[in-house]
């Protein structure tokens, strides 16, 4: 992806800049334009428009993620940045503020990855017994049985204890099946047989004595 541009006497951003001198690399794997100005450039200069408009772009899909407004975001930035508003911010400081905001992103889906385990597991152990024991098992394990203090890891960990517990309440013969001896597993599946083989052994015992 390229920038065209003819003359010498571009303006960008109120200051004199050759917009073939910007370099423009492909998406990455957040769909985050990366752009770079050469090594030998001025790094104190201010943002470009490209530049901008990416930040606004991924400001707003923050924003929409974490259910704030667009000027909470720019706020939060400015802070992390020392600058009171974009006009402040320079092409030094744009890496900063784009792995600020994916830093925001990925900490709301985190967080709301983790709603959703939670309320899986609360859904699941309706009753005081099962909750019990959820936290029991947490405590054990992780060292803690506040849900919301667990990582995503362990939530879904404790989710598929839960599930298992669920599938042995429901189904419990086919656990006492795995504790039946041999013999009365051969006894229930050729009974037949072995009646015919009691009666042969009681007329020949007969005969004999």
């Amino acid at each position: 992806m390229a920038l065209n541009s003819t003359g010498d006497s571009n303006r960008i951003s109120g200051r004199d800049f050759l917009e073939k001198n910007i370099r423009i690399d492909n998406f990455d794997g957040s769909h985050t334009i990366n752009i770079a100005i050469p090594s030998g450039g001025n790094e104190d200069r201010p943002l470009v428009k490209a530049q901008r408009k990416e930040l606004n772009a991924l400001v707003a899909t923050v924003a929409e993620a974490t259910a704030n407004e667009a000027y909470e975001i720019w706020q939060k930035i400015h802070a992390e940045l020392g600058v009171a508003s974009i006009e402040e911010m320079t092409v030094s400081q744009y890496r900063t503020a784009i792995s600020f905001l994916q830093a925001m992103l990925e900490h709301s889906r985190e967080t709301e990855a983790n709603k959703t385990l939670i309320h899986l597991l609360l859904k699941n152990t309706p009753d005081g017994e099962s909750r019990q024991k959820l936290m029991r098992y947490c405590h054990i394990n992780f060292g803690s049985g506040r849900l919301a203090g667990l990582t995503r890891s362990q939530l879904q960990q404790a989710l598929k204890w839960v599930d298992d517990q669920m599938i042995a309440s429901i189904h419990p013969s086919s656990q006492r099946e795995k504790t039946t001896p041999e013999w009365r597993k051969f006894i229930q599946q050729y009974p037949k047989e072995i009646i015919a083989i009691f009666a042969v052994g009681f007329l020949l015992g007969a005969f004999i004595f």
